[in-house]
């Protein structure tokens, strides 16, 4: 096991408790990436407001020009056409706003008063949160040219963990100062909280995940175990449970916005590791994982995000099965991607490995029955 990355990642999860502690996991990133400076920030996109704003960094006068200037970023408005763990150079960016938009953001106050005064070549964006109002994203100033795929891969896999942290903390909304144990905070929480052992044995549930159960709307007992009613969501939370209680890093994208149940607006579930938080948490000796349960309505997913979420496919595996969801071959498929047929026939073999579905027609099968009734489009 890489111990530098698992570090990382618990600081990450750390952070689900306390917004306080992701300065600390911004730095292990930035020593990971020779990173100058990093941000993390989830905006509201009516009013720009920002519900989560951190920033790590060794110069103090940086941070202080940053904050005077990062309103004068000229792409808050494409934000939300970035796709989730993906990470990419500004050059994305200035593709996104068009032929002027690397001169509209050199002539900027923000490019010249932070980016020039601190050498800051480049800087490296990936969404880590997409709702219909708010988004968030992770922002590392460099300053060197990005090339290295190794970086760009190392990013990505922090994505879907950085994602539920932020998910999760949105839910608990925990005030910033607030020190209590996670397990007094689920205690108070309206949202339904379980935490369960790595077989799914029930070993706490708040009052609102109490009441869940007896209502056996989407969730049940049974045995003293958790389940689900949609046999695959039940597939999905049982696998993030076991993986995260066996190695962190590999949880990756499982078991984040999993839809309970076939609609276009389902109540969904995150999955939080407890393996290495047991100790300070106030938790049992074999908890292996919280589940947070968002009340229907709060998610608005598509069937193809109904798929990505249950199946915890990587951005590739997910552009294949839309693509597949509108009916293209394989050859059509490996066309609009720019790659080779080997390559999707890869991708689809990795999706197929997940899915359980043999073909191209079986998948698109899953994603008729996954699709809402009252909207038939992905």
């Amino acid at each position: 096991m890489d111990q530098k990355l698992s570090e990382i990642i618990g600081a990450i999860y750390d952070c689900v408790a306390s917004e306080a502690s992701w300065p600390n996991a911004m730095r292990l990133i930035n020593e990971r990436i020779d990173g100058f400076l990093t941000t993390i920030a989830v905006f509201d996109t009516q009013t720009r407001s920002a519900s989560l704003a951190q920033i790590a960094c060794d110069d103090e006068e940086a941070i202080r020009t940053l904050i005077r200037y990062a309103k004068d970023v000229p792409f808050f408005h494409l934000l939300h056409r970035m796709e989730l763990d993906e990470p990419d150079t500004l050059e994305r960016m200035f593709a996104l706003y068009g032929p002027d938009g690397e001169d509209v953001w050199q002539r900027g106050d923000l490019y010249r008063n932070f980016h020039s005064r601190y050498g800051v070549l480049n800087s490296i964006d990936m969404a880590i949160l997409k709702r219909p109002q708010r988004v968030g994203t992770i922002n590392i100033s460099v300053k060197y040219q990005p090339k290295d795929p190794a970086i760009f891969n190392l990013l990505g896999l922090l994505g879907p963990h950085i994602r539920r942290a932020v998910t999760i903390h949105d839910m608990l909304e925990i005030e910033r100062d607030q020190s209590a144990v996670l397990r007094q905070v689920i205690n108070a929480l309206d949202h339904a909280v379980f935490i369960v052992a790595d077989d799914m044995s029930i070993l706490f549930a708040n009052e609102t995940a109490e009441a869940r159960l007896r209502e056996q709307h989407v969730l049940r007992a049974h045995a003293g175990k958790l389940t689900c009613l949609n046999e695959y969501a039940c597939n999905a939370l049982s696998t993030a449970v076991l993986l995260g209680a066996r190695d962190e890093i590999r949880l990756g994208a499982a078991g984040i916005d999993v839809p309970l149940g076939s609609s276009e607006r389902p109540a969904v579930a995150h999955v939080l590791p407890l393996q290495r938080r047991r100790e300070g948490g106030g938790y049992e000796r074999n908890a292996a994982a919280a589940i947070f349960v968002a009340a229907a309505g709060t998610v608005t997913q598509t069937a193809l995000e109904a798929v990505a979420a249950l199946f915890a496919l990587t951005p590739a595996e997910r552009r294949v099965v839309g693509y597949v969801a509108e009916g293209l071959t394989r050859n059509q498929i490996a066309e609009a991607q720019g790659v080779s047929d080997g390559t999707v026939k890869s991708q689809l073999g990795a999706v197929y490995d997940k899915t359980g579905a043999s073909d191209q027609r079986s998948l698109q099968q899953l994603i008729r029955e996954l699709t809402p009734p009252v909207q038939r489009n992905v």
